[in-house]
Parts: structure tokens; C-alpha cells; sequence
């Protein structure tokens, strides 16, 4: 049994199909001169290409998630239209006589690094994307084709380091029973994405990859971040039966999520969603929430090596509010302390700290 991030409600249960990518060969081999112009064409093409790959996953992920969740490819596509990356990589293949692919590595690497050693969250994260667009870029160089998520042809459980955007864009819904990943937490782009497709989802186990070679049976319990690969017939018989209990509740519950929340004595009341980060307003509001009673701050805090900013906490409650579209939305102050403990954040240690050091009393 491994313990994760539950980072999506439900129970899966199937075969795992382990999702790894081809690792790309740099080629750091100097080129002659007179392979300059070859290698500057290679570059070129490959950006072209790149950006074609981008604007169809963009249409598709609008076409089948809303324009929100298509935004991010938006940014993918500014990335790869940077000027300052393409005159960097040109730079590089011209005076130092590199090959484009041993280029285009050096400086998105360069550049990512310089990204996430940033106070900005926000730029942070970016660096996960423009990774995501380099490697696109250099596999269009090499002529790497990764295994294809959108042509996956049985239902499985996808067991993987981590999901990109890509990755999840274009992977095949309707056969996606679950994810286990590696590495990430309750505000990645995985798990925004396995809420948002309302797919149990546990990440941030740290070696489930490891413990897998593909085809084996494995549960997701994305209730409680566990994840269990070859189940015993009697574990497997328990969480068959929470399995069919569990979309028996959800059956029930749908049928409920539009009528008017009134006792049987006729007293109405509101019925209200708890949100613990941004994109979970969107759940919310799909399942009928009449607003917002508890927005959880501390996913602003976590995961990260100091305070955020002002702005960048204004922006979070900003989106929160105008997609409620004037329904109440109730902020919580953060509640740090305890069992969620910051490391950039210095607290004695305590007997109780629950009575102590903790939240509103910091």
C-alpha cells in the first residue's frame, strides 16, 4: 500500500498502464560551421511543428473542457513564440557552433532555472510549462514519438512520474479510470484536472512508478491517497463493494443537485460547497452550490519556500468571487499550525500545538 496526495474523490479499480516517456539524447557533439545553416533550419521547423502540436491541443481542450482550461495552452503558445528563447537558441547554434537540439536544452533549462529560484508562484509553475514546450520542441528535433495517451484502446489506471498538460489534454477520458503519480500535490495541474474530469486521483506518492511494470491490477482510492497494486482477493472484494456503494451515492446525490435545499417542514436553507483552492469553484458550481462556505487559504502557503504576495492572493479570492457571480463566498484566515506546518515559517515546538501556535493565534 503506498500513501499519497488525495487529490481527486472516488475509487478506480483496473489494470495499471504505466505512462513513461522517451528520454531524449542530447546531442552535444560541436558541429562545423558549414552545418550552421542545417541546424538553424532543423530549429525552425521544429518550432513551426511545435506550434501547430499546441494549437490543436488547444482547440480540442476548449472544444471539450470550456476556454479556462484551454488558457494554459494559450501560455504554452506564447512560450514557444518567445522571441528572447528563439534569438537565445539561434545565438547558441551560430557562436558556439552546438547542434539545435543541445540548444534548445541548454537555454530552456537556463531559463527554467532562473524561474523557479523566484519568490512568484506563479512564475514558479511556469517553469513546468516551459519544460513541457522545450521537450516538445527537442523530440520534434529528434523525431521522438512518445506513446500516444489519446489512442490508449482499454479502460486502465494511468501510473506515471507526472501528467503534463499535454499529457492530460489529449489522453483518451473515456478510458481513464484513475491516476497514481509520482510526485505533485492538491494544487498541480494533475490534480486540478482529475477534479475537473471528476476522475479519482492520488499523486505526490513519491515511487508508485517503481512498484509497477505495467498490466497489473491496482486500486486508487482517491478518498483517502492510497494506492494498492495487486490486491488480495479479499482486499479487492472490500473495495469492490465501497466501488459500487460509492457511484450508488453519487447516482443519488446528482439527482438531488438541482431541487431547492428545504427541510420537510418547509424551512429553506443554502446549501453551500468548502473549496480548498481556485479551480475547485468549478465542482462546486457544477454540482449546484449556492456559494462558497469555506474557502481553505492555505494552498497559497504550501508547497512553496516563502510568504505569497499580496497580489497574488488578491488574484486567487478575485477568481473565486467573479465565478460565484455575486452568490457568497465565505474566506477562511489561514490556518497554518499543527499538522500543516510552512518550512520557511519558524514555530517552537509545543505539547499541544493545536492549543497553541495555530492559525489566527500566529
Amino acid at each position: 500500500m503506498l500513501k499519497g496526495v488525495a487529490a481527486s474523490p472516488g475509487i478506480a479499480i483496473g489494470k495499471v498502464f504505466l505512462y513513461t516517456k522517451k528520454f531524449a539524447e542530447i546531442n552535444t557533439r560541436n558541429i562545423d560551421e558549414s552545418m550552421v545553416k542545417d541546424e538553424i533550419a532543423k530549429f525552425e521547423n521544429a518550432i513551426k511543428l511545435t506550434k501547430e502540436q499546441i494549437e490543436k491541443i488547444k482547440e480540442k481542450t476548449e472544444r471539450e473542457f470550456g476556454k479556462d482550461k484551454a488558457e494554459i495552452f494559450e501560455a504554452h503558445l506564447m512560450l514557444a513564440n518567445d522571441p528572447e528563447l528563439y534569438d537565445s537558441v539561434i545565438n547558441m547554434i551560430k557562436n558556439e557552433y552546438v547542434t539545435a537540439d543541445n540548444a534548445v536544452n541548454h537555454v530552456i533549462e537556463q531559463h527554467a532555472s532562473m524561474m523557479e529560484s523566484l519568490d512568484d508562484k506563479y512564475l514558479k509553475e511556469r517553469a513546468v510549462d516551459l519544460r513541457d514546450v522545450g521537450s516538445r520542441i527537442i523530440n520534434n528535433l529528434l523525431g521522438i514519438v512518445n506513446v500516444n495517451l489519446s489512442e490508449l484502446d482499454e479502460d486502465v489506471i494511468i501510473i506515471a512520474k507526472d501528467l503534463t498538460p499535454s499529457d492530460t489534454a489529449t489522453m483518451k477520458k473515456d478510458k481513464v479510470l484513475g491516476f497514481a503519480t509520482d510526485v505533485g500535490g492538491r494544487t498541480s495541474h494533475t490534480a486540478i484536472m482529475a477534479r475537473s474530469l471528476e476522475i479519482p486521483a492520488v499523486v505526490g506518492t513519491g515511487n508508485v512508478t517503481q512498484n509497477v511494470a505495467g498490466g497489473e491490477i491496482a486500486i486508487v482510492d482517491g478518498n483517502e491517497g492510497i494506492v494498492i497494486i495487486n490486491p488480495s482477493d479479499d482486499i479487492l472484494k472490500e473495495y469492490e463493494d465501497k466501488l459500487n456503494k460509492y457511484k450508488i451515492r453519487i447516482e443519488k446525490l446528482k439527482e438531488l443537485k438541482d431541487l431547492p435545499a428545504v427541510t420537510t417542514d418547509g424551512k429553506q436553507s443554502m446549501l453551500v460547497a468548502n473549496i480548498g483552492t481556485p479551480k475547485d469553484v468549478e465542482g462546486a458550481l457544477k454540482n449546484g452550490a449556492e456559494g462558497i462556505g469555506l474557502f481553505r487559504t492555505e494552498f497559497l502557503y504550501m508547497n512553496r519556500n516563502d510568504f505569497p504576495s499580496e497580489e497574488e492572493q488578491f488574484e486567487a479570492y478575485k477568481y473565486v468571487a467573479e465565478k460565484m457571480n455575486g452568490k457568497p463566498v465565505t474566506i477562511r484566515t489561514l490556518d497554518i499550525g499543527g499538522d500543516k506546518k510552512l518550512p520557511y515559517l519558524n514555530m517552537p515546538d509545543e505539547m499541544n500545538p493545536f492549543l497553541g501556535y495555530r492559525a489566527i493565534r500566529l
